[in-house]
């Protein structure tokens, strides 16, 4: 009998997802725990893997388009099974887990599950937990059975957060040096979950959010400054006691990290500096004031507009690719305040240029990174700035600013080199 490729739950708040890439074509053979096909979610691309050994025999959704979690995307048969694509698509019936809530802690005096006793696994959650170097046994069930679920495994992954002693929303996963990840403008932390997911294994991972985005503290009095946000970043290492510490910023983010390198140098180990905004640029303020009056941040036409801004030519070609980032794109906008942007924009635009033909006492490695068909900080800035660090220096080909989404294995390494 033919088995369903649906839409899988990738995410605890996940709805819905978009087909990025299918790895095989109808009348090709798969094999069972190989990857099938790329999906986009909220937080970040993933592969999901084929959950049957056979023919794929169908695929009924063509990358680009978004799909509700559990929605019918293609169909495997046994090699020679009879197959008509059309009755398939009429008779099948999306089974999707409802969320559920974290499980109830077990009543004084309740007996332990015995040693040895298996969980049962959602297929997807058990894809999640390999790509994430959990075990699901070790991982307490809350769907139905006990049976594990994406969001469990997503539990047991996130490790240790909360809110510091500033009020700045926070998380924390992983285990070995300090690695604090710095957001770009006008997004969220999850942003960097391509890089949280890759580098939990050599880094203990502090990711958060700028004051007034998510669960963060609103702007309140004076104008945000980079030179503030900096100062809250240093203030965060300081409440987990957890600096000195690598510094990977993107763009507003990389700015900000030099900022605390330059005012605490003691909390910085190492700088990994992305599409990094340094020289004055009347293109780049212009760009940020015309965003910062632009409305609903996550208006459809709005975040569409960005995106030649954000990504190189290769990646606004692909389909599924594209049409994933505008839903990123939108979700990470939700969570940050129409205030926050134009707060958040100002402190940039004022700060573009400041340290710019000054020496830049930082002793720290460091590496620039910027992509060669990046028009928002094109890869001058990034040139200026490594000389002025004597820091490596990489150009990633075809690549644009959001290097983070559209060049993710990249920065992983880069990231990597520099814990090593």
């Amino acid at each position: 009998m033919a088995a369903a490729v649906t839409m899988p739950r990738l995410g605890l708040a996940m709805v819905e997802g978009t087909v990025v890439e299918w790895r095989a074509r109808p009348g090709d053979r798969v094999s069972r725990g190989a990857t099938l096909l790329t999906v986009q979610s909220e937080k970040a691309e993933v592969e999901v893997e084929a959950s049957a050994s056979g023919v794929l025999a169908a695929v009924y959704v063509e990358p680009g388009r978004a799909m509700p979690v559990g929605a019918l995307l293609g169909a495997i048969a046994a090699p020679g099974e009879p197959f008509d694509a059309a009755a398939f698509a009429a008779t099948f019936v999306p089974t999707v887990e409802p969320p559920t809530a974290p499980a109830a802690a077990a009543p004084p005096g309740a007996r332990a599950p015995a040693v040895g006793v298996t969980r049962p696994v959602a297929p997807a959650a058990r894809a999640l937990a390999r790509r994430l170097g959990i075990d699901p046994a070790g991982v307490p069930g809350t769907g139905p059975g006990g049976r594990v679920t994406v969001e469990d495994v997503e539990r047991a992954a996130a490790g240790a957060g909360g809110v510091s002693g500033g009020g700045l929303e926070f998380a924390v996963t992983g285990d070995g040096p300090t690695l604090l990840l710095l957001n770009g403008w006008g997004v969220d932390a999850s942003a960097w979950q391509p890089q949280t997911d890759a580098l939990r294994d050599a880094f203990t991972v502090i990711s958060y959010e700028h004051r007034g985005v998510g669960g963060s503290p609103p702007i309140a009095g004076a104008a945000a400054t980079v030179a503030g946000l900096a100062d809250d970043a240093h203030a965060l290492l300081a409440h987990l006691g957890r600096a000195p510490a690598v510094l990977a910023g993107a763009s507003l983010g990389a700015a900000v990290a030099l900022e605390v390198a330059l005012r605490h140098p003691g909390a910085v180990r190492a700088l990994a500096l992305l599409s990094p905004p340094f020289l004055p640029d009347a293109r780049l303020a212009a760009v940020l004031a015309a965003w910062r009056d632009a409305g609903d941040p996550t208006a459809d036409a709005r975040v569409r507009a960005l995106l030649p801004w954000l990504f190189g030519r290769d990646f606004l070609a692909h389909d599924g690719r594209r049409e994933g980032a505008v839903r990123a794109w939108r979700t990470m906008a939700a969570r940050t305040p129409a205030d926050a942007l134009r707060h958040h924009a100002e402190a940039l635009r004022a700060w573009l240029g400041t340290r710019a033909g000054t020496p830049l006492a930082i002793e720290v490695p460091a590496v620039i990174a910027a992509g060669d068909d990046d028009v928002l900080t094109p890869p001058h800035h990034a040139r200026a700035l490594a000389a002025a660090l004597r820091a490596r220096l990489e150009i990633l080909p075809g690549a644009g600013h959001a290097l983070g989404l559209e060049r993710p294995a990249a920065v992983v390494d880069l990231v990597r080199d520099l814990g090593r």
